[in-house]
């Protein structure tokens, strides 16, 4: 199933390519064209069927089958299983809500949805890229080269109208497999459901720790065996100074930035560099950080009238460093989750000590796709 998923993803970003050619470059299909359209169609058609008749015999065929050391209450909930299931009592549901076996990973729908949304909530970096849900490799379409633009002209009646084009490409989004281990105690597993909820633990910690991670690879992740980081892209600006920034270069930074981007830009800098930041005066003597208006999605204020994120990822004002981003982050970074969270609980690797670790694996891609759209502010090598 997972393999025909794939495959009709692939077939719809081969097909929205050729929807793009009829309206970008304004031409009839090729003959080609038109038949790989054709093809393509026919193929979604079959494996959409295929899909249907697999989802019909599953709902047909389904059974919940819940073994556990001691018999298991009828009717079951998802908690319960899973809390059993964490205990290391025998639970095996087939549901279309839960997977649970000993030998193999849990893969739970409202688990993983309950770990991602509230690691989402946690890492407020996530909320101001452009994100998607994906199973499978995504493909962003991009800008070829940026010498290519679109931009008309005032044309007199019968003149020729010249030729301007954008050209597009696509790149791919590999997602990334981030996996964490909770390490849970004998004592803690062996009291009541009511007096220790395994699941809700386990959910805390693991979004926790998942939100870090996220965070940590949207700002600085480096593309190897991991995704790009913001830092990694974006327009670059560098500081006359090693270990300090002034006002009139965060106004430079500001005005640098294309109108288009600025409706939705934001500051993103850690809490030391923002402390900074704070003491800085215009030439009227006015502080450029203010803490008015609403800033209830997890701002700390603003700075020439645009939000500030605090994140604790981003470098301190030296040498080299990084420390500040502005810009729309919607339109410069395009990031890629997988729905799935898998849950694997470890009952011997941590027999020694007696306990029992949780596993929990994420995936998650992501890269800069627009390097006009932010700016990256790089802290001089020396004074």
């Amino acid at each position: 199933m997972k393999a025909l998923i794939e495959k009709r993803e692939a077939l719809l970003a081969e097909l929205d390519q050729l929807v793009n050619i009829g309206e970008t470059e304004a031409r009839a299909y090729t003959e080609e064209e038109t038949a790989r359209a054709e093809q393509i169609k026919a193929e979604l058609d079959e494996i959409d069927a295929t899909i249907a008749k697999s989802e019909e015999i599953r709902a047909y065929g389904d059974r919940a089958v819940i073994e556990t050391r001691a018999a298991a209450p009828a009717g079951m909930d998802e908690r319960a299983a899973i809390n059993a299931f964490a205990r290391g009592q025998k639970v095996e549901t087939r549901s279309n809500e839960t997977t649970l076996t000993n030998s193999s990973g849990l893969v739970a729908t409202k688990f993983s949805q309950n770990v991602l949304h509230t690691a989402r909530d946690l890492a407020n970096i996530v909320n101001q890229i452009s994100l998607v849900e994906a199973r499978g490799t995504y493909k962003q379409i991009v800008a070829s080269d940026a010498s290519y633009g679109v931009s008309g002209s005032w044309v007199g009646e019968a003149a020729s109208i010249g030729i301007n084009e954008l050209r597009w490409t696509t790149v791919d989004i590999a997602k990334y497999k981030y996996a964490s281990t909770v390490v849970l105690t004998l004592e803690l597993l062996n009291q009541t459901v009511e007096e220790f909820d395994v699941l809700n633990e386990v959910t805390d910690q693991f979004a926790r720790d998942f939100a870090y991670g996220l965070e940590t690879a949207i700002i600085k992740g480096s593309g190897s065996g991991q995704p790009y980081g913001l830092v990694s892209g974006g327009t670059a600006v560098t500081t006359a100074a090693a270990a300090a920034i002034t006002a009139s270069e965060l106004i430079d930074i500001y005005h640098g930035l294309k109108g288009a981007y600025m409706p939705n830009s934001v500051w993103v800098m850690n809490n030391k560099t923002l402390g900074a930041i704070r003491k800085l005066t215009d030439s009227s003597g006015d502080f450029l950080f203010k803490q008015e208006g609403d800033f209830s999605n997890g701002y700390a204020g603003s700075i020439l009238g645009r939000p500030v994120l605090v994140s604790s990822v981003m470098d301190d004002m030296t040498a080299t460093n990084k420390p500040i981003i502005f810009g729309d982050l919607s339109q410069g970074y395009k990031g890629v989750l997988s729905p799935d969270v898998t849950l694997t609980v470890l009952n011997e690797l941590y027999a020694g000590i007696g306990a029992k670790g949780v596993q929990g694996i994420m995936w998650f891609g992501g890269r800069p796709v627009n390097a006009e759209a932010y700016e990256v502010v790089t802290m001089a090598s020396s004074q």
